[in-house]
């Protein structure tokens, strides 16, 4: 029977609920904790059944499945280190999603009643649960369908209810100050007036649509933490969208900043700092709770990635020195967690419509080889040639006129002649504001990002960078229009300077493109050194091998170790 009490241990340190407990405490939690082991595509829980605790992966691949009207909705995969069955920690519930075992899994299923003695036993830890817990129903009402494959949220938060109610004070006493006046009003007034209603009715219409407009402005922000990235989601209702992102390798450091209101009211900031970029979880409750969660899962992440390296480089040794290739157990992960095929990759949800076509047809996103150009909206076309075309308009209403009204006199020719000539001027001016805008192009390589801006018949500048060296990478959607038509700018921090793709069609889409190129250009560079390392030391393994067993050899040739070969034929 395997022992996996140190590989318990190990998980639950880098838990948020326990990483405070010293590791007395943890290994006295690890010894009572049952391990459970599940089958490939068995069924570890069914949507709708009681919650009698939650699980923590210790191997394998669980996917969590969402019930819809059809066929059930994949929401997540956990891998090891990772928790689920958060309903089991609020008691009482009942289980809203189908966990199913993609590989063999091995977990740790920690029961309600196990979970309601540690936290009398450490009530500490209460409150990471509970953040936990509200995290989880929300993730469950917003899934965020952009993640990669493999990448579970594990905490989602909105900013601090606090926000949501000072918000919401300006239109409520709107609404009462109107509701006093008119009452005033109506008692003052003969009721043959009309102009009273009327005010009344307009203030109401102002009262609700600020009101709702501050509820929904408040639930569209988002902080997130991923098993690979750190992502805050801003949205202003009708007016601005940002989505900001940093991968957790590149973090260096996680702080909080708090007032001396937040610190009464529970409330903070919190600042991930990268190489050049900041990426601010604003206004979040409990900020040092979240801070702890950040720091975790970079934990977590460094610990599977060291295991699974410790383990590939056995199967090398043995592979270079002739022994039998390592046969991994039964509920053993063997491939690498961040390593995956291009199939798995989630398709793109394209929009059908008008939309579409025209970015179709204006070609605001190609991919060809794996370089993805972009374009500037087709919206910035139109602002660009919009002179030039009511001109040509104009023309050629002015032509049919003088079809009607010269023709066919002998001044046709002539008019006929200027027109030509002022057409073909108005023509190459629409032409050249199109390969303007055309020339502009934005380009993401497997390696690098260009920036490359053209002007026709003039100077070309091009702009690139490295993929490795990006940093953060968000976007914006300013204004109106942009919201409608879906386009917006994407800044990418590159080392010291800032790459800006301006007005490209799906900016959302386009910021999880270069994350994605990031992400791929990582795991093959990761790749690359731990081979090259692998390979240094399996050769040096190698040689001493071989060193090894011609030791033998050369004592039965020479069994004289102290003869040195000088005094041979002496007597």
């Amino acid at each position: 029977m395997v022992d996996y009490s140190q590989e318990i241990l190990e998980v639950l340190g880098n838990i948020h609920f326990f990483d405070m407990l010293n590791e007395e405490e943890l290994l006295t939690i690890s010894e009572q904790m049952d391990t459970v082991f599940f089958k490939q595509n068995e069924i570890i829980f069914e949507d709708g059944s009681d919650a009698d605790g939650f699980y923590i992966v210790l191997s394998g691949r669980v996917s969590l499945q969402k019930e819809t009207d059809q066929d059930p909705e994949e929401i997540s995969i956990c891998q090891k280190g990772d928790y689920f069955g958060e309903e089991g920690l609020a008691f009482d519930r009942y289980r809203e999603v189908t966990a199913q075992a993609i590989s063999n899994v091995i977990a740790i299923h920690v029961k309600q009643e196990q979970v309601e003695e540690l936290i009398e036993t450490y009530p500490e830890i209460l409150e990471p649960i509970q953040l936990t817990i509200k995290s989880y129903r929300l993730f469950l009402k917003h899934p965020f369908n952009w993640r990669g494959p493999r990448e579970a949220v594990h905490f989602v938060a909105r900013k601090h209810g606090f926000f949501l109610w000072l918000g919401l004070l300006p239109p409520m006493f709107l609404g009462f100050s109107s509701l006093f006046l008119f009452i005033y009003l109506y008692f003052l007034i003969p009721p043959q007036s009309t102009w009273v209603p009327i005010l009344f009715g307009f203030t109401t219409l102002l009262f609700l649509g600020w009101f709702f407009w501050k509820l929904i402005d408040w639930s569209n922000d988002f902080s997130i933490i991923t098993n690979r990235r750190v992502v805050a989601l801003e949205k202003v209702a009708l007016f601005y969208e940002s989505r900001q992102e940093a991968p957790l390798d590149a973090i260096l450091s996680v702080e909080t900043r708090t007032s001396q209101i937040g610190r009464w009211i529970g409330y903070g900031d919190v600042i991930i700092r990268t190489f050049t970029g900041v990426v601010n979880l604003k206004k979040m409750y409990k900020p040092e709770l979240i801070v702890r969660l950040v720091n975790d899962e970079r934990g977590r992440s460094s610990n599977q990635t060291n295991k699974l390296q410790r383990m590939t480089k056995e199967d090398m040794l043995r592979s270079r020195i002739g022994l039998d290739r390592r046969e991994p157990g039964e509920y053993e992960e063997e491939n690498e967690p961040d390593e995956f095929d291009q199939a798995q990759l989630p398709l793109k949800v394209k929009s059908s419509g008008l939309m579409e076509f025209l970015s179709t047809l204006f070609g605001l996103r190609t991919e060809t080889n794996g370089v993805i150009i972009y374009r500037t909206h087709w919206f910035i076309l139109l602002k660009k040639v919009i002179w030039s075309s009511l001109a040509l308009l104009l023309l050629f209403l002015v032509f049919v006129y003088s079809i009607f009204e010269f023709y066919p006199s002998i001044n046709f020719d002539i008019i006929l002649f200027v027109q030509l000539g002022i057409g073909l001027i108005l023509f190459l001016w629409w032409l050249y504001q199109y390969w303007d805008w055309r020339n502009d192009r934005y380009m993401v390589t497997d390696d690098q990002l260009i920036d490359l801006y053209k002007k026709p018949l003039g100077q070309e500048q091009r702009r690139s960078a490295p993929i490795k060296n990006i940093q953060t990478v968000e976007f914006e959607r300013l204004g109106l229009i942009s919201l409608i038509l879906n386009f917006g700018t994407v800044f990418i921090r590159v080392g010291d300077t800032t790459f800006t793709f301006d007005y490209v069609y799906k900016p959302s889409e386009a910021q999880q493109d270069i994350f994605e190129k990031y992400q791929q250009f990582n795991q093959k560079q990761k790749k690359r050194e731990k081979e090259a390392l692998r390979d240094e030391v399996a050769e040096w393994i190698e040689i001493y091998h071989e060193v090894v067993q011609t030791k033998p050899k050369l004592d039965e040739n020479n069994p004289d170790e102290g003869n040195s070969g000088y005094n041979i034929g002496e007597f």
